[in-house]
């Protein structure tokens, strides 16, 4: 059994036909306790710390078949509000989610602060899949703009990233590859694309958003696009779209 690295999946070949897609997401300090930094309710913990490691998955071409919930909080009532955030996480996918998600909560100790981690592993059926690649001449482009924290239960889903419009971008042929942003900005994703796909990147002289912000639970992607279907996607997606530069 082969097990290798893809930025931030573990890939662990199983066999001739297929392959499992590991990926992980946590949060911490944010909930409805006493000690959250950031207060918000236990289902916006749930869903976008599933959406990032679900992005992730789904950006790579695999099919989710289980999630993992390791909930730092009891059952009753805050995990099992997690895992109703969780649930609308993976609405989009249509799935039938009693045997998908299982997980373990914190029942011996009281907590007065929320934490959760999320695990998806996802498999790949080598003969339909098509590897995200990005060559050069494709433009770099962010849809959607990093946002973190409060910034994020403030923008109501009008200019950040969810499930739903990463399927939409996942239906384009045009778009090469897809890579959801995390808290190292979208500069940082944008050397992980070159270096994975051994080719460079010039960016644009004039920028308007901030390459090094936290995009927070993957409030933006990045993606690798034809240049003469930019114009025709920027005008009709329905969240901001930003061409920062251009791979060689």
């Amino acid at each position: 059994m082969k097990i290798t690295k893809h930025r931030d999946l573990t890939l662990i070949d199983i066999n001739s036909d297929q392959f499992l897609v590991v990926s992980c997401d946590s949060s911490g300090g944010i909930g409805n306790k006493e000690n959250d930094m950031v207060k918000v309710s236990p289902e916006i913990i749930g869903y976008y710390t599933t959406q990032v490691a679900l992005m992730e998955i789904l950006s790579f071409g695999a099919k989710p078949v289980t999630i993992v919930n390791t909930l730092s909080v009891e059952m009753n009532d805050t995990g099992k509000q997690i895992i109703d955030g969780i649930k609308q996480a993976l609405e989009p996918l249509d799935f039938d989610m009693s045997n998908l998600i299982t997980g373990s909560t914190e029942e011996n100790i009281p907590v007065t602060q929320t934490g959760m981690g999320i695990t998806i592993i996802g498999i790949v059926n080598k003969e339909e899949w098509k590897k995200p690649y990005t060559q050069p001449g494709l433009f770099c482009v962010v849809v959607g703009l990093p946002k973190v924290g409060h910034e994020v239960a403030a923008d109501n889903n009008k200019t950040i990233m969810n499930t739903s419009k990463l399927l939409k971008l996942k239906e384009k042929e045009y778009i090469k590859e897809i890579l959801p942003v995390g808290s190292k900005g979208i500069l940082y994703e944008l050397e992980q694309i070159a270096k994975t796909n051994n080719i460079n990147f010039e960016l644009e002289e004039n920028i308007n958003i901030d390459l090094k912000k936290s995009a927070g639970p993957s409030t933006c992607v990045l993606i690798s696009i034809e240049e003469n279907k930019y114009e025709e996607f920027k005008n009709s997606f329905s969240i901001p779209v930003n061409k920062v530069g251009r791979f060689v």
